[in-house]
């Protein structure tokens, strides 16, 4: 079938029984659609479950999205991995219950290495923590940690009454946008458009699905308004995980981080005395943004970022992982530059208290980054307060990154 459509593949994978069918079958329930199952076997999928839906639009076309939930059973890898090395985005939907866990934290791991191993731009992932209605499900704390490990978003889920289904849904098309854009980057998301399916089964299968049902509209979050008037800073809200693809960096994990990191709006901002704006106070999270970085143009806003990404790049070999950048709407019709870094143990940290490190240790530690920036030529201000270290015990940059362009 050939339109002028954006086409993303979500694939829906987990272990068996986790909920993966019924998940789809509830989105099909939200959507007015149906799910075409080709074989059960004991109330359990034997090829896939296919749902199509088509709502929002990206770069002007219509978003068509292919979901697809794979069997869970070792038997049938083959047909697991052929939609896996086509998806745009996965939802891995596990059991969270006492009973289910240890089988879904040993998948979880091998479907990350698995998509870790993917050519190209990488391949967002989200786990959907099913079945948290059981009087044994596992603490959030535990499967956050374990989701953080995965570089994986978390979305809590009751699949049998639909609640979380429709939330990680959305926050996957996201993710699958974000590859899309970075697709179209490196110049290959061209063949995205015209093309209805992906690969012989899908094509036979399109062709199965009824025609002409009224597609109802995905209610992804808002695009922030075009920039207006400048005006006060006073009532920022801080950025969200909903910003625009292309406005988040890394275009994947970034957002995976963002989702992790953005506070309530109700916690609203903080501005300093300096002008810089700071949020995600008494979190595991910094949010900052300097001064100078709010915009009322928006292609001076692009221009920044892209600056400030290439910043982050050139320092990556020495920075700490856990850490984006996003250009966000204020919600006053401007635009502000946030980077945003997950708290880590400084060496003024691990000198005091149980006395990890000693004195002689730190200042070697600082030594060494200094002299890895000097030769890079790196902008970064090494002491103390802004250098952790790694568990090879070698030194790293846990600080904030100077602002974009800055000396």
């Amino acid at each position: 079938m050939q339109d002028d459509s954006v086409v993303i593949t979500v694939v829906y994978d987990g272990p068996p029984q986790a909920g993966k069918t019924t998940s789809v079958r509830a989105l099909a329930r939200a959507f007015g659609r149906e799910v075409y199952t080709p074989e059960e076997r004991d109330g359990r999928t034997v090829f896939f479950d296919w749902l199509e839906h088509v709502g929002g639009r990206f770069e002007g076309a219509p978003i068509r999205c292919q979901i697809v939930s794979v069997p869970g059973q070792k038997r049938w890898t083959r047909r697991r991995g052929h939609f896996l090395e086509r998806a745009d985005v996965v939802v891995f939907v596990g059991d969270t219950t006492a009973g289910g866990w240890p089988e879904t934290v040993a998948r979880l791991a091998d479907l990350r290495a698995d998509l870790d191993g993917r050519v190209g731009p990488p391949v967002g992932l989200v786990f959907q923590a099913n079945k948290r209605d059981c009087a044994d499900a596992v603490p959030m704390d535990e499967i956050r940690g374990r989701a953080a490990n995965a570089r994986t978003a978390v979305v809590e889920s009751t699949a049998s009454d639909g609640s979380g289904v429709r939330e990680a849904f959305v926050f996957a098309v996201r993710l699958a946008l974000d590859r899309v854009r970075a697709d179209l980057e490196r110049g290959g998301a061209g063949t995205r458009r015209g093309l209805a399916v992906t690969g012989t089964e899908l094509v036979d299968l399109v062709a199965l699905l009824r025609s002409g049902d009224a597609a109802a509209e995905v209610e992804l979050p808002p695009i922030p308004p075009l920039p207006g008037p400048a005006i006060t800073v006073t009532g920022l809200r801080p950025p969200s995980f909903d910003a625009p693809s292309g406005f988040v960096w890394p275009p994947i994990e970034g957002r995976i981080m963002l989702r992790e990191a953005a506070p309530p709006l109700e916690n609203g901002v903080q501005v300093a005395a300096n002008g810089d704006c700071i949020a995600g106070a008494g979190s595991a999270w910094r949010l900052h943004s300097p001064a100078a970085s709010v915009f009322t143009d928006i292609d001076e806003a692009r221009t920044a970022l892209l600056s400030w990404v290439r910043q982050h790049v050139a320092a990556q070999p020495v920075l700490s992982r856990r850490r984006c950048i996003v250009l966000a709407a204020t919600g006053e019709g401007r635009w502000r530059l946030w980077q945003i870094v997950q708290q880590e143990p400084t060496l003024r940290d691990l000198t005091s208290g149980a006395s990890r490190l000693d004195g002689a240790d730190a200042r070697r530690l600082v030594g060494e980054l200094l002299a890895a920036c000097v030769n890079a030529a790196l902008p970064l201000t090494c002491t103390i307060d802004t250098i952790g270290i790694t568990d090879l015990r070698q030194p790293v940059y846990v600080g904030l990154m100077p602002s974009p362009g800055g000396p």
